[in-house]
C-alpha cells in the first residue's frame, strides 16, 4: 500500500498521532512510571514515521519498489522543509534538558535525542537527493 495523496497523507500524520496521542494519555500514563511511558512514545513515534517514510510516495516517484534506506522525501524541499522543523524541535528540547533540574531532565532528554535524529535523517535525505537532481 502506497500513500500518494496529500489527503492520505494528512489522515496518516493528524490520525496516527491522536492515536499515540490518547493512548499515551490514558493507557501508557495510567500504567507505567513516567521514565517507561517517554521511552514507549519514542518507540512508537519512531515506528510511526518509519511507516510514513516507507508507504509515502511522491506524484513521480516509482510507488513499486521500495524507497531507498536513505530517502525520507519525494523531493528535497520537503525534507529541508521538515528536517528544519525537527532541528528547531531538537534545540527546544534541548534547553528543556539542559534548563531542568536532574531528576527531570530525562524526558527532554529523549526528546531530543529522537528529534535530533530526525532531522539528521529528513536533512541527510534532501541533501542526498539534491545531488542526484544535481549529477
Amino acid at each position: 500500500m502506497r500513500i500518494v495523496t496529500i489527503t492520505g497523507k494528512i489522515i496518516y500524520i493528524v490520525g496516527g498521532y491522536a492515536v499515540l496521542l490518547v493512548l499515551n494519555v490514558f493507557v501508557f500514563q495510567q500504567l507505567v512510571n513516567p521514565t517507561i511511558d517517554v521511552i514507549i512514545v519514542a518507540v512508537l513515534n519512531i515506528a510511526f514515521v518509519v511507516i510514513g517514510v516507507r508507504t509515502f510516495r511522491g506524484a513521480e516517484e516509482n510507488r513499486e519498489d521500495p524507497r531507498a534506506w536513505w530517502r525520507a522525501t519525494a523531493r528535497p524541499a520537503a525534507g529541508f522543509w521538515i528536517g528544519s522543523g525537527l532541528a528547531v524541535a531538537t534545540g527546544i528540547s534541548l534547553l528543556g534538558a539542559l534548563a531542568s533540574r536532574p531528576d527531570s531532565s530525562f524526558i527532554p532528554a529523549v526528546a531530543c535525542i529522537v528529534y535530533g535524529l530526525f532531522a539528521a535523517f529528513y536533512l541527510h535525505s534532501s541533501y542526498r537527493l539534491r545531488t542526484l537532481d544535481l549529477a
